[in-house]
């Protein structure tokens, strides 16, 4: 390609010194840092002064160094010409292996990486999985080439469909080795996502698509086979847009038809799904402990999971609604939420019986500002509430919607009923499944405290069954608290929840546990400061305000950082008994300050005191008394 396409290409616009100037594809470029120049012999050159590598760039572009510089040489046996090399990554986004593309003859060589920066010619012990599998695991939409080339293709072209404003996350892929290659353990990484299967124009293209199809519909929401009009003999996706628009391309997938198979090969189809007349798919438990094992798509990592449904508790005034607000934030700006990652996209805030006003200074509060990705509805819900957001989130397929709260969404007339609240939550199960946005929804807790975190929303059981993860807040006396109940992934103990009355953001801390153990000791304290003598334990756990089993920890840890002393052998008869050993710590030291005798400063020389009245001279002196010494003046 040379320079003047390739600025065509990207609507750069002349410079004087014999330079395009263009938008770099490989970082978001407000202003033109691309310079695309003629270099010798043909040959383009390219260079972003922000920093971005040639090969970003053309990868990016879909495009090898051979499309740019002319074919050379890359490692190949005698008189193979290397023309491009594609990366393929495990989930965790690891590279695994390499796939080289050679021409004169074209051939296609396969290599792992060895580990110190080189190659190995095989694939001994490499677990194959399709390719770009991180952005693939990320989107809600694949689209699926028959080759590297194309998919690099398809997936620039995504970029410019009419409706991908960034509610839409695309990506693209294909399998090793092109057509009649595609394996069954490939299939589940597409679970639950819209697909669109591009068709070569030859006889192994059309078998090879069909191969596909059969395989993804088993795990995929949809999927949809894309004939391509006007292709050459042997064309593809690349081929068509190379003389038509991302936007055609759109038009012509929003019509392609949803895949089915034959009637006649799903009763006796080996190996693989069976569907009854019914309309349930069965699988085979060989089948299903064949597929691979993918991991969870956290929004928030070790939290919330896209695609799902979360409940967010607690009792009023404990702050849903600020999580709630706090958690777009975070999802809008794609930074930590109670110092876990997060997955950056749009979000959605209903907000269903708030004033603007109280939603305007929390986010303003919280430091939002006017580019972020989150619309809010403070209003009533409308009178086709659900249809109304099955609707809205098909259209703008947003990272996360807030439904706060849930029962203004839902007109629910019996609470306590199993049947009809979890009637009115199953269409959102499905609306999350099949966007891929996380739903979450803010209920009230029960008035009577719950041993069981999955039984605190307040009615049917079915509310806290139908969440993929429950989050319950907790307000105790001096502090508040999250804990989670999940059906995949780890669970959140107990753990307290700081709120900042500035910024109006939440953080955590320690455990309640351990928020318990230091109150209690801070009250243990108290009590034999103003006992005045030695106590027993069970004097102790009768006037300390906490548990027995919090209790005997505290005391525990006291007696072994020093803070207090024991007496006694701890036989019947002869318990121990605890008495204070120092002076309470002082606040932002960890130094304990033993009173038990008064200190006298060596150097008692008189000293004027700023401030003193008519030149008096202020000479400290130590009061003694039954209680501590203290210090008084003497004028």
């Amino acid at each position: 390609m040379t320079a003047t396409a390739l600025a065509d290409m990207l609507r750069a616009r002349r410079m004087v010194a014999g330079r395009w100037m263009a938008k770099c594809p490989a970082h978001p470029d407000r202003n033109p840092s691309l310079s695309i120049a003629e270099g010798e012999n043909g040959h383009t050159l390219l260079k972003c002064h922000a920093g971005c590598t040639v090969e970003a760039i053309l990868h990016a572009l879909a495009l090898t160094f051979a499309d740019i510089c002319g074919p050379q040489r890359y490692g190949g046996s005698k008189g193979e010409i290397f023309v491009a090399a594609y990366d393929y990554h495990d989930p965790s986004g690891k590279l695994v292996c390499q796939a080289v593309r050679y021409a004169s003859p074209k051939n296609f060589r396969l290599r792992r990486p060895d580990g110190k920066g080189g190659w190995i010619g095989n694939m001994d012990g490499v677990t194959r999985v399709p390719f770009n599998l991180p952005a693939v695991i990320r989107s809600n939409m694949v689209l699926i080439a028959e080759g590297e080339k194309d998919a690099r293709r398809l997936e620039r072209a995504a970029a410019e469909f009419p409706d991908n404003d960034g509610n839409l996350s695309y990506a693209a892929t294909c399998n090793i080795e092109g057509a009649g290659n595609w394996r069954e353990e490939y299939s589940p990484y597409l679970a639950g996502k819209k697909v669109f299967v591009f068709q070569d124009n030859d006889d192994a293209g059309c078998a090879h698509a069909q191969q596909v199809c059969s395989s993804v519909q088993k795990y995929a929401r949809a999927v949809n086979l894309v004939e391509l009009p006007g292709l050459p003999d042997k064309g593809d996706v690349s081929d068509y847009l190379g003389v038509h628009t991302p936007a055609e391309l759109f038009a012509l997938m929003q019509g392609a038809p949803v895949w089915g198979p034959p009637a006649e090969s799903h009763p006796g189809a080996p190996n693989g799904d069976k569907k009854s007349e019914a309309g349930f798919k069965l699988v085979s438990i060989s089948d299903l402990l064949a597929r691979p094992e993918v991991p969870p798509d956290y929004l928030v990592d070790g939290l919330l999971i896209r695609g799902t449904v979360s409940c967010l508790v607690s009792k009023p005034k404990v702050g849903k609604s600020t999580f709630a607000r706090g958690l777009c934030l975070a999802v809008a700006k794609g930074e930590p939420f109670l110092g876990r990652s997060t997955w950056q996209g749009s979000c959605i805030y209903l907000a269903l019986e708030e004033r603007h006003a109280e939603i305007i200074a929390d986010f303003r509060a919280m430091g939002a500002d006017a580019t972020l990705p989150i619309e809010v509805h403070a209003d009533a819900a409308p009178a086709s509430a659900i249809l109304s957001l099955v609707d809205l989130l098909r259209q703008k397929r947003p990272a996360l919607v807030v439904i706060d709260p849930l029962f203004r969404l839902a007109h629910i007339r019996d609470e306590k009923a199993y049947a009809e609240v979890y009637a009115a939550l199953g269409p959102l199960i499905d609306l999350a499944r099949e966007t891929g946005t996380h739903i979450m929804v803010t209920h009230h807790a029960g008035k009577a405290l719950k041993a069981d975190a999955i039984d605190s929303p307040l009615g049917s059981t079915a509310i806290a069954g139908a969440a993929a993860t429950t989050i319950v807040l907790g307000k105790r006396e001096s502090y508040r608290t999250i804990q989670t109940v999940t059906r995949i992934g780890p669970v959140m103990a107990e753990t307290m929840l700081t709120f900042d009355p500035i910024t109006r953001l939440l953080s955590v801390g320690g455990t309640r546990l351990e928020a318990d153990r230091h109150g209690c000791e801070e009250e243990i304290l108290d009590y034999l400061t103003a006992s005045g003598g030695q106590r027993t334990e069970p004097e102790i756990v009768k006037n300390v305000g906490y548990k027995t089993a919090v209790n005997r920890k505290a005391l525990r840890s006291l007696f072994q950082n020093g803070a207090v002393t024991r007496s006694g052998d701890g036989k019947k008869g002869e318990p121990f008994k605890y008495s204070i050993a120092c002076s309470r710590p002082l606040s932002g030291t960890e130094e304990q300050e033993c009173v038990t005798t008064p200190q006298i400063a060596a150097n008692t020389e008189q000293m004027l005191v700023p401030g003193s009245h008519d030149g008096q001279l202020l000479v400290p002196r130590i009061i003694t008394g039954e209680g501590e010494p203290f210090f008084d003046v003497e004028v």
